[in-house]
């Protein structure tokens, strides 16, 4: 008998010593009430909920409802940022240099911009579009915005308001400052302000306008 042959032969009624031993066991029997165990099927239950919605029309409601909610939020997004009229001509002068935190590599993983490098878009970017940030509420700034240029030389972003229908009732995109990301970014205080290019540099004007019953 080899040593692996004999090693089975002892693990097979090692087994089977065992399992004579608990047939053997004593049967104390069973106190106290002894109750079923059951775990309810959540996923029946939920397909019966909805079925049950379904035959009361609750399903269809619920659909409607998300449909209408998917709707609004398209034609308004949000409140927006909540900002004062400009009273008085303001104008600063924005650097959008970055300072990288991280080394910057190409395809082959060569280092092309090491982590500290300061960088400023304008050097590498053409854009040179004027942008116009206003209360879309406010008729007055949208006047204003509008009468700044068309699309091909003007975008015109809303800090709150309704872009659709200012869209359909001037044949005009508006563009809207999604979480105030433009706002804060370049720290506007007041509407409507002119973002313009000057390099090395951006020009921030806050520009009063008449006619906002302010």
């Amino acid at each position: 008998m080899g040593r692996h042959t004999g090693r089975a032969v002892m693990v097979a009624l090692a087994l089977t010593a065992g399992l004579a031993s608990a047939a053997s066991a004593k049967n104390f029997g069973s106190y106290g009430t002894v109750f079923p165990i059951e775990e309810p099927d959540f996923l029946e239950e939920i397909i019966s909920r909805f079925r049950a919605m379904e035959e009361n029309g609750g399903l269809e409601q619920m659909e409607r409802d998300m449909q209408q909610t998917t709707r609004d939020y398209i034609a308004r997004p949000a409140i927006g940022a909540i900002l004062p009229p400009a009273e008085e001509y303001r104008a600063f002068e924005f650097d959008p240099s970055i300072t990288l935190d991280r080394d910057l590599t190409d395809h082959e993983g060569r280092v092309f911009a090491p982590a500290g490098t300061r960088i400023n878009p304008l050097e590498h970017s053409s854009f040179s579009k004027r942008i116009v940030v206003i209360d879309g509420d406010a008729p007055a700034q949208v006047d204003y915005a509008l009468a700044e240029g068309d699309e091909l030389d003007t975008l015109i972003v809303i800090a709150k308001g309704a872009p659709l229908e200012l869209g359909r009732a001037h044949g005009r995109r508006f563009w809207f400052d999604q979480q105030g990301v433009i706002v804060d970014r370049f720290g506007i205080e007041r509407l409507p302000t002119l973002i313009t290019r000057a390099d090395p540099m951006l020009l921030i004007e806050e520009i009063p306008v008449e006619g906002e019953g302010q």
